[in-house]
């Protein structure tokens, strides 16, 4: 039996890799048949225009915007939609969604299938149990990288997890325009998780340029400590498009404390372009597996990682084989094994 009606559940279009995956995906099911629908607390955040014109958008009527326990408050509000939408199967797109689980199963019974796109508990007295209670609701558990799913397994004995890769959506490259110098990129949201201070003290170590991608809570703060570098560093903020960007970098570095499975890694891989990393992701070791590929750095040191880029620099390129590393995420085979997750559990 297929789950025909998916419903999406996103607390908002706010400009972050789990929307926007949520909303390729979306259109990639509406292509396959499927009836999506997207149920938010607001529509607010700039990715809204993103959305598939096949599919539907219902927000909550008063909105929840973000903020202390708002997905508790936003997880009842869907519940109570759930009988107009009739739903086959409910998605959540992320861990930051899983707060949604408990209050949206006490609206239906439908299977829901949370995504895991972070490593799922901080190492703190009972998080785990905490964990184990907010997610009594799901059905399954889908796992962006196998490192994930083992955790999970670890702490969720008896519970369905599977492994499935993320889409990443790759563009045609651009041509490369190569100012002088070592230029350096880094593209992420300007939250804590990502550590953009980090890449600011790495730059006064090392002799070249550094463009940050992105915006987000800690932008003013990333602004002043970039001041002090003068022209070393370049904030471009957000842009719709990364391969313009990747076609002038020397090598990507991402200095992130935890991710599932960081998306822009596998782009730079496509692009040819070597990636020099905090070893913030399980999914990473599959990525930069040669010389050539990058470094994945245990130390946080900027010293460390500075070297790290120097000789990532220095490297011959191998294009070809870096392009391989990006075949297993290809959107549309990502889509349909999501699928096939979806109708297991329906049936």
């Amino acid at each position: 039996m297929s789950a025909g009606r998916i419903l999406i559940c996103l607390h908002d279009f706010s400009r972050g890799g789990t929307e926007r995956i949520a909303i390729g995906l979306g259109a990639a099911w509406a292509d396959a048949g499927r009836e999506v629908t997207i149920l938010c607390g607001n529509t607010e955040g700039g990715l809204r225009e993103m959305v598939d014109s096949r599919v539907r958008v219902v927000a909550l009527d008063p909105p929840v915007r973000r903020g202390f326990l708002s997905r508790w408050k936003l997880g009842r509000g869907m519940a109570q939609r759930l009988a107009e939408l009739k739903p086959d199967l409910i998605f959540l797109p992320g861990n930051f969604h899983a707060l949604l689980a408990g209050g949206l199963r006490h609206g239906t019974d439908v299977p829901i299938a949370l995504k895991i796109s972070n490593p799922p508990v901080p190492d703190a007295p009972f998080a785990k149990a905490i964990f184990r209670l907010i997610t009594r609701g799901v059905t399954g558990f889908a796992a962006m990288n196998s490192g994930l799913a083992r955790e999970l397994a670890a702490f969720l004995p008896g519970r369905q997890i599977i492994t499935l890769h993320d889409p990443v959506y790759i563009g045609a490259a651009a041509a490369p325009t190569r100012p002088p110098g070592r230029n350096i990129l880094w593209i992420g949201r300007m939250e804590p998780q990502k550590d953009p201070a980090l890449a600011l003290e790495i730059m006064r170590d090392f002799d070249g340029h550094l463009t940050m991608l992105g915006d987000g809570a800690l932008m003013a703060d990333v602004r002043e400590k970039a001041t002090a570098l003068k022209d070393k560093v370049t904030l471009a903020g957000y842009v719709p498009q990364i391969e313009p960007y990747l076609a002038n970098a020397d090598a990507l570095l991402i200095t992130s404390r935890y991710e599932g499975g960081p998306a822009v890694a596998v782009e730079a891989r496509a692009q040819g372009v070597p990636v020099v990393s905090t070893d913030c992701s399980f999914l990473l070791h599959d990525l930069i597996t040669t010389p050539q590929a990058g470094r994945i750095l245990s130390s946080r040191d900027p010293a460390v990682l500075a070297a790290a880029l120097d000789a990532a620099c220095k490297a011959p390129r191998a294009p070809e084989q870096l392009h391989a590393l990006a075949a297993p995420f290809e959107p549309r085979a990502r889509a349909r094994a999501y699928l096939d997750w979806f109708d297991g559990l329906h049936g």
